[in-house]
């Protein structure tokens, strides 16, 4: 599965150009933890951000920073959970979408990687059943195919959703074909799962 750049540096929100937030001590864990995401220190960046969290879970950018943090450390399923409490905050913002999708393509991955295969050394599936696959080298039982089928989806909705509210974005183009591509992907990890409900186990 080809991966959409990942322009998460650019996509970090200032917690200064928010003229609502009159906690110090937010501004500083906010302020302190972009120093960290920029140096690559995700680990103290994370601790900041879920103390800012844990202080006020009503700020955008606190969530926001906080889920760019966990891509950045390919922790995608608590991304995904502070990035829809973020849209709930702030719906309107388009970066937010593009970092969920980001984040539920990073979740199918995730899972994907754990079922890698190589032809040559699967001597367990025939020439024919291989033909029968989308070519991938990726042979899913049934809950993973559709798991990663699923994240995808997710994925294409949040960017579609970008592209809506960004208008006219630079990269229109790139993320629309982008979106293309997972759809094809999509619909080859639907077809591996009907593919591993009809194969018997063993074969």
């Amino acid at each position: 599965m080809k991966k959409l750049l990942v322009f998460l540096a650019v996509l970090f929100v200032s917690v200064m150009s928010s003229a609502c937030i009159n906690n110090l001590a937010i501004q500083e864990l906010n302020i302190k933890a972009k120093e960290y995401l920029d140096k690559g220190d995700f680990d103290e960046a994370i601790k900041r951000l879920e103390s800012s969290v844990d202080l006020d879970g009503s700020i955008f950018e606190s969530r926001y920073n906080l889920s760019v943090a966990y891509v950045n450390k390919e922790e995608y399923q608590k991304a995904i959970n502070q990035l829809n409490e973020a849209v709930k905050l702030n719906p309107s913002n388009p970066d937010v979408y593009y970092t969920l999708g980001i984040a539920y393509e990073g979740e199918a991955s995730r899972k994907l990687q754990t079922n890698e295969l190589d032809f040559d050394e699967n001597a367990s599936v025939s020439d024919e059943k291989k033909a029968e696959t989308f070519g991938s080298g990726l042979f899913l039982n049934q809950s993973d195919a559709k798991y990663a089928a699923q994240m995808l989806e997710e994925a294409i909705k949040a960017y579609e959703k970008y592209l809506e509210l960004a208008k006219t974005p630079e990269d229109f183009e790139k993320v629309q074909q982008h979106i293309n591509e997972l759809n094809e992907d999509r619909e080859k990890y639907l077809k591996e799962a009907e593919f591993s409900a009809e194969t018997p186990a063993g074969e």
